[in-house]
């Protein structure tokens, strides 16, 4: 990406909540890091279905373009092989895309290159829970998360919403697609979504207690949501 060297990242990572009566299924996957992901990017993971719907809708509807934000200078939070960083680059941002996940970058890298997008993008390695402070440059205007605060621990989310709100520029727009419901909404097992005993969702309220000081938050009326599902986008203060 031309004049930004923001390295940063994310760790997919997956754990029981507090209180639950089961470790779940999914915590091998924090213990095992990256190892598990570049195993499903591998073979294709279940989510790689190209940009997500709500960021192009924001992106159509004009809510998110560098003119309407005010600047071009976007960062995609746990990008995984990149779809969303090349639409957003495909739009006239300026995109770094970060996962912890070698595989997911390198397809990444790939993608962009058969869609013919070689400006205004990079892909990082690098882990937003122990990010360097020498790797990181900003501030941005745009960050975007399309599910990966929700894979983090709850008792972590905190501190990865106050490396989003350090990597934003007043003013700067942070679009947050996630998992969200009570715990004791979910099924016990699902393979395609959040359940009791896998990732633990954003809980209504959480939003709030994570971003509330600094931004200003709107939920958006999803077009054909799926269950338990919500989109933030908010302005940092």
């Amino acid at each position: 990406m031309h004049g930004i060297t923001a390295h940063m990242g994310e760790v997919r990572c997956v754990r029981v909540r507090c209180g639950m009566p089961r470790r779940s299924l999914l915590d091998v996957f924090w213990r095992l890091g990256s190892r598990p992901y570049d195993r499903m990017y591998r073979g294709g993971a279940p989510w790689e279905s190209g940009p997500r719907d709500v960021l192009v809708e924001l992106c159509e509807s004009g809510r998110v373009t560098p003119e309407a934000i005010g600047g071009p200078l976007a960062v995609d939070l746990g990008c995984g092989s990149g779809a969303d960083s090349i639409y957003l680059a495909q739009q006239g941002f300026s995109v770094t895309g970060v996962d912890f996940s070698h595989v997911a970058i390198s397809k990444a890298q790939a993608a962009a290159t058969d869609a013919g997008v070689v400006e205004g993008l990079e892909f990082v390695v690098a882990d937003l829970l122990t990010l360097p402070d020498d790797q990181v440059s900003g501030p941005f205007d745009l960050l975007f998360d399309g599910g990966t605060i929700d894979d983090f621990p709850p008792a972590v989310r905190p501190q990865i919403a106050e490396t989003v709100t350090s990597l934003a520029r007043p003013g700067a727009v942070f679009v947050m697609w996630c998992f969200y419901a009570e715990p004791s909404d979910l099924p016990l097992m699902s393979l395609g979504g959040p359940s009791r005993y896998g990732a633990p969702p954003i809980e209504p309220g959480e939003e709030t207690a994570l971003f509330g000081k600094d931004w200003v938050i709107d939920r958006l009326d999803l077009t054909d949501p799926s269950p338990h599902e919500a989109c933030f986008v908010m302005n940092r203060t």
